[in-house]
């Protein structure tokens, strides 16, 4: 009868435990979404010139998706050029 008292308690325990790591993982996730989604803070004359680059910077998650578009863009024009030389 005691065993099963204390296994109970430990269950309780064990379920407490569990919501308080969720918890904390649900906080971390939103902290990171929160930043990644967020507006970047950029002077005046860095965003000019990222804008004159052609590169989106309405968030951080554009920034990243124009710049690998344009890497991207370089890759395949070099790759064209070195298949001419074949």
């Amino acid at each position: 009868m005691l065993k099963e008292v204390v296994r109970k308690i430990n269950a309780g325990f064990m379920f407490i435990e569990l919501l308080l790591v969720l918890v904390i993982i649900m906080f971390a996730v939103f902290k990171v979404s929160k930043l990644y989604f967020k507006q970047p803070s950029l002077n005046q004359e860095t965003q000019r010139v990222i804008l004159e680059s052609g590169i989106d910077n309405t968030s951080y998650k554009s920034t990243i998706d124009s710049t690998r578009n344009m890497v991207e863009d370089i890759q395949n024009k070099h790759f064209d050029e070195l298949n001419k030389f074949e």
